[in-house]
């Protein structure tokens, strides 16, 4: 008899999921919501010019198995991930560059402040954490609003993780996003690598799986691989807290950038906008190419983008409890992977690990 996995949801982490166990002999089902695949990493192409409509996605990692994957699953440019955010007119580095500010008239101020920060940064809370890193006025201008429009509350009630890897001040006069040793964009877009990941596995488009949906879909014992949002899967949409962002996109046939990196931060409370996303600079052939994309961040879509760590804690307690019903599941083991599951924020090379890690589970047994 074959054995047989179901995979509920056709993003990055199921698409890995899915690829390992074909890859052990395993009969694969994926079940998408959607009509499309690639999940939130899904990217479109307008007169030849990449956008993604569910935010700005840098392949990046230390993971060399990772890397090894999507490199054979698409083929990938060179691309180092620039942030910059618009202070006082101007655009600065992101992360922050300390060496920018001495051309700001209150920057014996700023330098002060920044003197009198704590050896240890603050975690009581997001806000702690950001005050402790860049002192108050930088944190106020650059990150508390950005925050506030961002997740829709006091950044006082956020947990620290969130600015984490995020926040930061920097001395050294390194420009670039992120540091690890593999960086790059895949030369046709992500969609490529999830459609490579999923080619032995049979794909149902338009069917949202839940709980009650497991036992019209496969056989007793048969393992499930869970990567869609607990709430939505258990039956109880909403006992979670998410955040979404909601993208609009605007060609400009006649430049070919409108921005002077692929993402530029806007914090200031009066743009409605988080940030602007050109993702045409990821591509160094379209480099004098007319014509681009530009795409405006709204906050506050009724999507499941980012999930919400509270500083209290209790969207996490409500998750450990949505975990708790899949373990006590008896008909099928199911098993949760990825960003939507897990209730984590995860970048791309560890939702694919957690997808990776779900399909051992189910081949060891």
């Amino acid at each position: 008899m074959s054995r047989t996995v179901t995979v509920v949801g056709a993003g990055i982490t199921g698409a890995a999921a899915a690829w390992s166990l074909s890859r052990a002999g395993w009969r694969v089902e994926v079940y998408e919501r959607a009509d499309v695949l690639g999940g939130h990493v899904r990217t479109e192409w307008l007169h030849g010019i990449p956008y993604e409509p569910h935010g700005a996605h840098i392949f990046h990692t230390n993971d060399g198995e990772i890397w090894r994957i999507v490199s054979e699953a698409a083929e990938f440019v060179p691309y180092r991930h620039r942030v910059l955010i618009r202070l006082r007119g101007r655009f600065l580095s992101w992360p922050l560059q300390a060496g920018e500010f001495a051309a700001l008239p209150d920057f014996a101020d700023i330098a002060a402040e920044l003197g009198r920060r704590p050896e240890v940064a603050d975690r009581t809370n997001f806000e702690t954490y950001g005050v402790s890193l860049l002192g108050p006025t930088l944190y106020a201008e650059a990150v508390r609003d950005y925050t506030v429009k961002q997740w829709g509350c006091d950044p006082a009630t956020l947990d620290t993780s969130i600015a984490e890897g995020r926040v930061g001040l920097r001395r050294d006069g390194y420009r670039d996003m992120f540091r690890d040793t593999y960086q790059g964009w895949p030369r046709r877009g992500y969609t490529t690598i999830v459609e490579s990941l999923l080619r032995s596995a049979s794909v149902h488009f338009g069917q949202a799986v839940t709980l009650d949906d497991v036992p019209a879909i496969t056989r007793p014992g048969d393992p499930v691989i869970v990567t869609a949002p607990l709430d939505d899967f258990c039956g109880e949409p909403g006992t979670l807290d998410w955040r979404g962002v909601r993208l609009e996109a605007s060609y400009n046939p006649e430049v070919v950038h409108a921005q002077p990196a692929m993402v530029v931060n806007e914090p200031a409370s009066d743009v409605a906008w988080t940030r602007t996303v050109e993702t045409k600079w990821a591509l160094p052939e379209l480099s004098d190419r007319p014509g681009t994309v530009v795409l405006r961040e709204f906050p506050g879509a009724r999507t499941k983008h980012y999930p919400v760590a509270d500083a209290a804690g209790a969207n996490r307690r409500m998750q450990e409890q949505l975990c708790r019903r899949l373990n006590e599941y008896r008909r099928n083991p199911l098993i949760p992977a990825g960003r939507l599951a897990t209730y984590h924020y995860l970048n791309m090379d560890a939702a694919m690990r957690s997808g990776l890690d779900a399909a051992r589970r189910v081949i060891t047994g």
